[in-house]
């Protein structure tokens, strides 16, 4: 495997699996909305700069509404949900329940675009995957024992949406190339996360938040911004392009055990033994339920008449 390839999966394995602990640190000191907001925009405008300077861009007005409905979908609903949602519960319980998404997804193609079929395997996953957030939304807790059931549901109807948006994407006329699409949605979605920010209020919060700022927060949200947004994604998009997207899935498996780890090494978070069973099961959920889809691929229909 080549440098850059490495490089590459070392960004979509470890950034993204940072991110989650740096979504804690922020909303410690900042408000969700906003903080989620000001993270995506920023991140959003620098992907579309960067798209516009290598030239090639293709938008309309169509693609410009299909953004706008993905943006909203993917990137307000899901992140106000789960910065929301880490203002309560520990980031690697949420890291681990957004590793839900594959599953959610592979239903959605057998059920809705039937463009899968359920294998053993795959059927064993996704029981595997709601068993485990069944537990973990019956023990999530904050670290001071109280149970965190809400935030957990939260969480999971974020992936939820992420996952509708994603299915919904692929009937959808979209700008070219990925990092303008990508950049459109990030900074539409980043947008809507400000005015819902200003909506809840949290506009009146800054003042006295901003007096909480630290190292610690300002690097985080650079770390958002720059290393899990613009450089993982693009990341992301380079291997998807090179590499099978089977094995470029993986990273939905090991972004959870990434964000536990740092989540117990840097933050202090300790998971007790349900929530340890309850991690486990997602992520062998996950693992089971790409590899079935990966091995049992939809074969063409034959018509008769």
């Amino acid at each position: 495997m080549s440098v850059r390839k490495l490089l590459a999966y070392a960004a979509i394995y470890i950034l993204w699996g940072g991110s989650f602990l740096a979504i804690r640190e922020i909303v410690v000191a900042t408000p969700p909305f906003f903080a989620a907001g000001f993270r995506f925009l920023l991140a959003g405008l620098l992907l579309i700069l960067y798209s516009y300077i290598r030239g090639g861009v293709e938008l309309n007005l169509r693609k410009l509404g299909s953004v706008t409905a993905l943006g909203f979908l993917m990137f307000t609903c899901l992140y106000a949900m789960l910065f929301w949602a880490e203002v309560r519960l520990p980031s690697g319980i949420a890291a681990v329940v957004s590793a839900m998404i594959p599953i959610w997804i592979f239903v959605g193609e057998v059920v809705i675009l039937r463009t899968q079929r359920a294998t053993v395997v795959s059927v064993a996953g996704i029981l595997l995957g709601f068993g485990g957030v069944a537990i973990l939304a019956l023990h999530s807790g904050n670290s001071q024992g109280t149970a965190e059931f809400l935030p957990t549901l939260a969480t999971i109807a974020g992936t939820v949406c992420w996952s509708a948006g994603t299915l919904w994407s692929r009937k959808l006329s979209l700008p070219r190339p990925q990092t303008a699409n990508a950049g459109w949605q990030m900074a539409i979605g980043g947008f809507l996360l400000l005015v819902l920010s200003g909506v809840a209020g949290e506009y009146h919060r800054l003042p006295a938040a901003s007096a909480t700022w630290n190292a610690t927060v300002i690097l985080s949200m650079a770390y958002l911004i720059f290393a899990a947004s613009v450089l993982t994604f693009t990341s992301y998009v380079w291997l998807i392009a090179h590499e099978p997207a089977g094995k470029v899935a993986s990273y939905a498996y090991v972004n959870p055990l990434i964000a536990l780890i740092l989540g117990v090494v840097f933050a202090g978070e300790r998971l007790n033994a349900s929530q340890l069973l309850g991690a486990a099961l997602v992520i062998a959920g996950v693992f089971a339920t790409l590899t079935g889809k990966q091995t049992q691929p939809v074969h063409a229909k034959k018509v008769t008449v």
